[in-house]
């Protein structure tokens, strides 16, 4: 279980007006499914959406639209003390969701409201739960307890057991218009292309704000020259890899996903916005191949499983693999 923290009541982004308008009348009207599974790519605000959501279900003054910040529960909830809600993430990036974790979550949503109300649980993300963990899951969403919300939050949702997503109402939760996105993004931007960060990130905009801290827009471009320089024979897969170490190996993969992407859509026929430091791929840009993509989704569900898989050997394959397919002869 993941500590509360004290915070300020969140409120939906813009993006998600439509989606927390439908959720929170639903939940006024004719009540809420007892499982919620929230599927989007990273970066939308899938949390945020999920607290809102918690917030205003726990919330016990008079509402409408949003909690009333006012009441006992908004109280506890802004200082991270609310006894009815339960939060379930892994202990850090990579690592599994444990069935001690599902079972501390099984036991508060057998036990009485103690604010007389719903009790709500969140899991994030969802896929880092492993086979046992989702066993155990199971039960509470086949045979709820009265006055329960179980909110599941996922970035791949196809990693999940069928029988979980079987059991919750599915609520895709797509990227923002570009337009909407691009007006939100700009003022936070300074010396960076908000265009370029958002084609960079898929269009996702908190991901794209994530892209402005530290050096990771330097990371990236020079990322992107070493993949440029393993294409033409100037620098060996394994020489790469040891220039990587340092990178956390899922932010590597994950910009790499988006560009061979972004690349096989343009193969496709389709309009793509150029994408920073990709487009210094553009001379290998033919050579990409489908199989490559799915080499690439199979690492990064290895990184997202709590496996703990040997990172280096996995960059090793994904630059190998890449020296095969786009070098030169």
């Amino acid at each position: 279980m993941a500590d509360q923290q004290p915070f300020e009541l969140p409120i939906p982004y813009p993006w998600q007006q439509q989606i927390w308008s439908e959720l929170s009348q639903r939940h006024l009207r004719a009540g809420l499914h007892h499982g919620l599974l929230f599927a989007g790519v990273k970066g939308l605000g899938k949390s945020v959406l999920a607290r809102c959501l918690a917030n205003f279900v726990l919330c016990s003054g008079d509402k409408e639209s949003a909690s009333c910040g006012a009441c006992k529960s908004c109280q506890l909830l802004t200082s991270g003390t609310h006894p009815d809600l339960f939060l379930v993430q892994p202990e850090g990036p990579g690592k599994a969701i444990k069935i001690d974790d599902v079972r501390a979550l099984n036991k508060f949503l057998g036990q009485t409201s103690q604010q007389g109300g719903y009790k709500v649980a969140i899991i994030e993300p969802a896929e880092a739960m492993n086979t046992n963990s989702s066993n155990a899951l199971l039960k509470n969403l086949e045979e709820p307890a009265a006055n329960t919300l179980l909110i599941l939050l996922s970035h791949m949702p196809s990693r999940l057991m069928a029988t979980i997503r079987s059991r919750c109402q599915v609520l895709p939760v797509p990227a923002p218009p570009h337009e909407q996105a691009l007006a939100w993004l700009t003022p936070l931007c300074q010396d960076a292309d908000p265009e370029q960060l958002l084609a960079m990130t898929g269009g996702a905009p908190l991901a794209a704000k994530d892209m402005l801290d530290g050096d990771k827009l330097l990371v990236q471009r020079e990322f992107a020259e070493d993949l440029l320089k393993i294409s033409r024979g100037e620098m060996f897969s394994i020489a790469a890899v040891s220039r990587w170490m340092d990178v956390e190996p899922l932010f590597l993969i994950e910009t790499l996903l988006l560009w061979v992407q972004g690349q096989l859509k343009a193969q496709a026929g389709a309009t793509v916005q150029p994408m920073g430091p990709a487009e210094s791929l553009a001379a290998v840009a033919d050579k990409i191949k489908f199989r490559f993509y799915d080499k690439l989704l199979q690492a990064k569900a290895q990184l997202l499983s709590g496996s703990n898989p040997n990172k280096q050997l996995l960059l090793e394959e994904m630059a190998m693999d890449w020296q095969a397919m786009t070098r030169r002869r």
